[in-house]
């Protein structure tokens, strides 16, 4: 499913800030598998996770997601294959939208899109009964405003 392979990163090659942030990083994920990342500050978390969504181009290695070499492809060609969840439940949404059309936009993520409702009825049932297995109250706010969620 997922295939990252001796990716390497270097920021500002050649210069006195110079720094390798990723030296023959290597992750398998077959499908239904997951993993944790873990390491000290500045040991290349972030970098290889932001490789692999496309943020940064990789200086050598390769990216492959369901077979599909996705390696010189940019971020947002890279959407299509793989979601992120970021640390900072602000990045990766949009604030002035409602949580609905939140997870609606998640939802229709690769697909095609015409004219129509943003949510509909059906859609907002679904997102309620996801939200109410985590049981954090959101199920009842689902046309909050993601920005006003504190």
């Amino acid at each position: 499913m997922l295939n990252a392979f001796n990716l390497q990163k270097t920021f500002n090659p050649g210069t006195i800030n110079e720094k390798v942030a990723l030296a023959g990083a290597t992750l398998n994920l077959e499908e239904g598998e997951f993993c944790t990342v873990i390491g000290g500050n500045g040991a290349g978390k972030s970098t290889f996770l932001n490789a692999v969504a496309g943020v940064w181009p990789v200086d050598g290695g390769s990216i492959t997601i369901d077979g599909i070499d996705v390696t010189g492809l940019p971020e947002h060609k890279r959407a299509k294959y793989l979601g992120r969840v970021f640390q900072d439940p602000m990045t990766g949404t949009a604030a002035n939208m409602q949580i609905d059309e939140n997870m609606a936009l998640a939802a229709r993520r690769g697909k095609s899109r015409g004219l129509g409702w943003g949510v509909t009825r059906s859609e907002r049932a679904r997102y309620h009964e996801m939200l109410k297995e985590l049981d954090l109250g959101l199920e009842d706010r689902l046309t909050a405003k993601v920005g006003l969620l504190s």
